[in-house]
């Protein structure tokens, strides 16, 4: 999100005031008529009016008016309040300031946003919504699953994600590429041919592939599919064991190195999602992982890519245990357990969570639904062609972090990963030392 202009107060420290500017939380206003709800559910409490509810988004840049074009179009239909905290687009420290929050009892917001892989670390926090199972019935069970904790419904799920390879058609033609790559070797290759072959023809800051380096859980979700991908195993199984194949790690992060300042940026290691499409949507390189919501913005007025982007699942590692492995991600809705406007909070949850909200956040916003009848939704394919194409992915074969066999160590486990990463993408750690610290790590985190 799964990228903002502003921050909550209430969690503010030092190196957060780094991150981003602050302000207050701002109230919803009324939207252009670009950004107009056109649909909605019918079913929502009329008898609430006047309650005010708070809710903390971790947005991308592009989500800002039509969260709050959401947020006034429930108000006019509720007569609720709806006040929004815009905290900063990089989940690790989204994740932490929540965290300070609740422990030191200055959370007052009602609604949480939550990463797919959070509900473990926050469940003590959340007030349980089995309440609402009726209205889940239809979502898959999978991502049910995810949000229960012990039993408790911690949240629930408002969009999901799953990490793509977003590549130009355009230029594919041009240097006589037939298909877009199959395997990462594949990927290397088109990706110099065709950033040789532009800088050659004067642009200069021409790059074959973008992703996110940047020291995050965006870096633990590009790691994962490299390592994954590869016959790496997971970073844990199941039973809460490690499962890091040394050998095959080694490789896939090797592979990783070599790409910075070749085919890709020598500030990548300082990069996010907004950063990749930013110069993305600038005509600016071949090949850009990413998640859907990307697709909507390079087909935007302003993209120069525009009409040239094709859509499919990042490469596959060579050898034994090679396979595809694109990370499951997207975000869920929870309610503080302290909220003191509980029944307005779970209406508003109620409303972004509802099929007729889905389908808009789909066909404006890129969001993939959880509710899997729209991805046969024509409006939906038309906005989003490769819904239809990657819908076994999006539901169903998408690869996971190892955050329910983590629980709230997930936080913990994350971090020493990424942070083992970008030492080997950095150059101040070689790929096989730092596997052997990072394994270490690991095992003292889990035995904790």
């Amino acid at each position: 999100m799964s990228s903002i202009a502003k921050i909550w107060p209430w969690v503010l420290t030092v190196p957060f005031l780094l991150v981003a500017s602050v302000a207050s939380p701002s109230s919803a206003t009324t939207p252009p008529s670009k950004y107009a709800i056109k649909e909605w559910p019918t079913n929502l409490r009329r008898d609430l009016r006047g309650a005010t509810v708070k809710v903390v988004l971790p947005e991308n840049a592009p989500d800002q008016p039509w969260d709050d074009a959401l947020m006034a179009k429930f108000s006019d239909l509720t007569g609720i309040r709806v006040e929004i905290v815009r905290p900063s687009n990089d989940t690790t420290v989204v994740l932490a300031g929540y965290l300070r929050a609740f422990k030191n009892g200055s959370a007052d917001a009602d609604v949480y946003a939550i990463d797919i892989v959070w509900p473990g670390i926050l469940s003590d926090y959340a007030q349980d919504l089995r309440p609402m199972a009726d209205d889940l019935r239809d979502m898959p069970p999978t991502l049910i699953q995810n949000d229960t904790v012990k039993g408790k419904l911690v949240a629930i799920p408002y969009f999901t994600e799953v990490s793509l390879l977003y590549y130009r058609r355009d230029l594919l033609r041009k240097y006589h590429f037939p298909a877009p790559p199959v395997t990462w070797n594949e990927l290397e290759h088109q990706a110099q041919t065709i950033q040789d072959g532009e800088r050659a023809t004067g642009n200069k800051s021409f790059w074959g592939y973008l992703w996110q380096g940047a020291a995050s859980e965006a870096l633990t979700c590009n790691a994962l599919e490299w390592q994954i991908s590869q016959g790496g195993g997971p970073l844990i199984e199941p039973d809460g064991t490690l499962g890091i194949q040394q050998d095959r790690f080694v490789e896939a992060m090797e592979r990783a190195r070599r790409w910075i300042g070749t085919v890709s940026p020598p500030d990548t290691t300082s990069q996010l999602e907004d950063d990749s499409l930013r110069n993305w949507k600038q005509g600016n390189a071949a090949f850009m992982r990413n998640w859907p919501y990307a697709y909507l913005e390079s087909m935007s007025r302003e993209s120069v890519v525009r009409d040239q982007v094709g859509v499919t699942v990042l490469p596959m590692g060579e050898g034994p245990g090679g396979r595809h492995a694109d990370i499951l991600g997207g975000f869920q809705l929870m309610v503080s357990k302290t909220s003191k406007n509980k029944s307005a909070a779970i209406e508003l949850v109620k409303f972004l969570t509802s099929p007729q909200i889905q389908r808009v956040n789909a066909i404006a916003r890129g969001y993939a639904p959880t509710r899997p009848a729209l991805y046969y939704d024509a409006a939906v394919l038309k906005a989003n062609p490769f819904f239809g194409t990657l819908r076994d992915v999006l539901l169903e074969g998408a690869v996971t972090r190892p955050s329910t066999a983590a629980g709230q160590r997930y936080d913990a486990i994350s971090e020493a990963y990424f942070t083992a990463v970008r030492q080997i993408l950095t150059g101040q750690q070689g790929a096989t030392v730092a596997v052997e610290e990072l394994e270490k790590e690991l095992q003292r985190i889990v035995a904790r």
